[in-house]
C-alpha cells in the first residue's frame, strides 16, 4: 500500500464564474490574482487519498484565499492570525500522520473509513457538531459555563449584553459565527453610537464581552467559532477625570439633615460608610455583622471582605475608621451575627437619595462632564450634587487617601485593585489644591493664599465655563 500523504486545501478559492485552470496558471507564473479570489472566508480542509478514495475533513478554520500561501499550504503573512492558525493546523496534521504510522507499524488495516475517522477525531468532528447549535444556543451554553465559574455580579453583564445584540440583529442581520468578522465589530460600534447613543466606555465594555465569548468559542473542543477576526479589533475606552467629593464637601454631606426621611438617612449612612472604606456598593450592602472582627493587635476593628467582583480567592482587610465605626455602632445593637448590617435598599433608590442629600448639603459647584460617543463630544453641565452616586464614594476614598499622603501601593491593598494601573481611573484631583501647589512651586514659594500683591484676581462669576470641566 502506498504511503498516505496529507495536505491542506481551501473549499472555495475563486469567485464563481472564474476560469479556475487559467487563474491557477496565472498564479503559478507569479502574477497577482487577488482580484480573482473569493473575497469571503472559506474553510481550510485536510485531504488525502487512501486506496484510490479521496478524503477531506473541515479543519474548522476559515480565512480569505488572499491570506493563504498555496505553495506552502499554510496561512500567509497577510493573515494577522497566521502563527496561531499555522500551529493549530500543523499540530493536528502531525497527530493524524502519527496515528497512521502507528497503524502501519502494528500491521493494522488502513482503510478510507479508518483514516477519515482519525481525521475527524483530530479536528473534533467539527463538520458535524458546530452546525447543530446556533449562535444564541452557544451563547446560552457559554452563560451556563460562566454561571458555574464566575460570581453572579459578573454574569449579569453577559445578560445585559443580550439586549444590545438583539436590537442590533433587528437593525442589521441575524448573528452567526460566520458573521463574526471585522465588519460585525464596525457595524456594532456604529449602531451602539448612532442608535443606542451609548458612550464609548459602554461600547468598549460590550465589545470586550463579545471578544471573551468568541475566545471561549474558539477554544471550545467543538470549535464553535472558526474565525479569529475578533482579535484584530482594538477596544478603546475614554478616560474621564474621576468625580469625587473634596474633604470639605464630604463634611458638608455628613452634616446634611435627613432626620425627616428614614430612606434618605439609610442612603446617607451607606454612602458615608463607602467613603470611609473605599468599597463597592454591592459589597457594602452584603456586609454582615460577623465580617467585622477585631484586628490581631486588638487596637481596632477591621472588615474581612471577599469582594464580590472578580474571582479573587483571597480576602482583603479594611481597618474601620472612626466615622465608619460610628455607623456600625448605630446598626449593630439590633442585628445578629449573620445579619446584614444595612437594611435592604436598591442602588437606584440610593443614588436618587444621594442627589437629594447633596442638594440639601449645598454641594453645588457647576461641573461640565465630558464623554464621547464615537467621535461625538457629549457634554453635561450641572451642579455637582446631580453627579453624586455610590461609585463616587469609592473614588472619594481613593483620592482623599492620596491627598492625605498615602501611597498607591498601600491603597490598592484596601481597594482590592491588583495593580496601580487599575487604580488610576479612580484618582481625581482637587482643583484648588492643584492650583495652589502649582502657584507655590512656580512662583518662588508664593501661593494664592499667601500672595500679598495688590493685583486683583479676576472674578469668574458669570463666565460660562467657570465651572469644573471633567472629561
Amino acid at each position: 500500500m502506498r504511503p498516505v500523504e496529507f495536505y491542506f486545501s481551501l473549499a472555495e478559492t475563486f469567485k464563481k464564474g472564474i476560469d479556475v485552470k487559467a487563474a491557477k496558471a496565472k498564479r503559478d507564473e507569479g502574477k497577482n490574482v487577488d482580484n480573482l479570489y473569493n473575497p469571503f472566508p472559506t474553510s481550510i480542509n485536510l485531504g488525502c487519498t487512501v486506496n484510490g478514495t479521496y478524503l477531506k475533513v473541515n479543519t474548522g478554520i476559515k480565512l480569505r484565499p488572499a491570506e493563504y500561501d498555496f505553495e506552502n499550504q499554510e496561512p500567509s503573512r497577510k493573515c494577522i492570525n497566521r502563527l496561531e492558525y499555522k500551529t493549530f493546523l500543523q499540530t493536528k496534521k502531525a497527530q493524524v500522520e502519527r496515528e497512521v504510522i502507528n497503524l502501519r507499524t502494528n500491521n493494522e488495516e488502513i482503510t478510507p473509513d479508518v483514516v477519515k475517522g482519525l481525521m475527524q477525531n483530530a479536528f473534533g468532528g467539527l463538520q458535524n457538531s458546530s452546525s447543530k447549535k446556533s449562535f444564541w444556543e452557544v451563547y446560552e451554553e457559554f452563560k451556563e459555563y460562566k454561571g458555574k465559574t464566575t460570581k453572579n455580579t459578573n454574569i449579569s453583564k453577559y445578560n445585559s449584553l443580550v439586549a444590545s445584540l438583539k436590537k442590533f440583529e433587528k437593525k442589521y442581520y441575524p448573528l452567526s459565527f460566520e458573521k463574526m468578522t471585522i465588519n460585525f465589530f464596525t457595524d456594532f460600534m456604529s449602531y451602539s453610537t448612532d442608535k443606542l447613543k451609548h458612550k464609548n466606555n459602554t461600547i468598549g465594555k460590550n465589545l470586550k464581552l463579545v471578544k471573551v465569548f468568541l475566545t471561549w468559542c474558539w477554544e471550545h473542543p467543538k470549535k464553535y467559532n472558526k474565525l479569529l477576526d475578533y482579535k484584530k479589533f482594538k477596544v478603546e475606552n475614554d478616560m474621564p477625570e474621576p468625580l469625587f467629593l473634596t474633604q470639605e464637601e464630604l463634611e458638608m454631606f455628613e452634616a446634611a439633615n435627613t432626620e425627616h426621611s428614614k430612606t434618605q438617612t439609610l442612603s446617607k449612612m451607606i454612602f458615608i460608610y463607602q467613603c470611609y472604606t473605599g468599597q463597592r456598593i454591592g459589597d457594602v450592602l452584603n456586609l454582615r455583622k460577623q465580617d467585622i472582627r477585631l484586628s490581631k493587635n486588638g487596637e481596632y476593628n477591621e472588615w474581612v471582605l471577599y469582594q464580590g467582583k472578580g474571582n479573587k480567592k483571597y480576602s482583603i482587610s479594611i481597618p474601620i475608621l472612626d466615622k465608619a465605626q460610628e455607623i456600625l455602632d448605630k446598626y449593630f445593637p439590633s442585628i445578629n451575627g449573620n445579619d446584614r448590617v444595612f437594611p435592604p435598599q436598591t442602588n437606584v433608590m440610593i443614588n436618587k437619595n444621594l442627589k437629594i442629600i447633596g442638594l440639601t448639603a449645598g454641594i453645588d459647584t457647576i461641573i461640565t462632564k465630558v464623554n464621547y460617543s464615537g467621535v461625538k463630544r457629549v457634554e453635561r453641565t450641572s451642579p455637582k450634587y446631580k453627579f453624586i452616586s455610590t461609585h463616587m464614594a469609592r473614588k472619594t476614598f481613593i483620592t482623599l487617601s492620596l491627598e492625605k499622603g498615602m501611597r498607591d501601593e498601600q491603597i490598592i491593598t484596601f481597594t482590592g485593585h491588583t495593580s496601580i494601573r487599575q487604580l488610576r481611573p479612580y484618582v481625581g484631583t482637587e482643583r484648588e489644591k492643584r492650583n495652589s501647589d502649582l502657584m507655590e512651586k512656580w512662583n518662588k514659594g508664593k501661593s494664592p493664599t499667601n500672595d500679598k500683591s495688590d493685583t486683583p484676581i479676576p472674578s469668574l462669576i458669570g463666565v460660562p465655563d467657570a465651572g469644573l470641566m471633567v472629561s
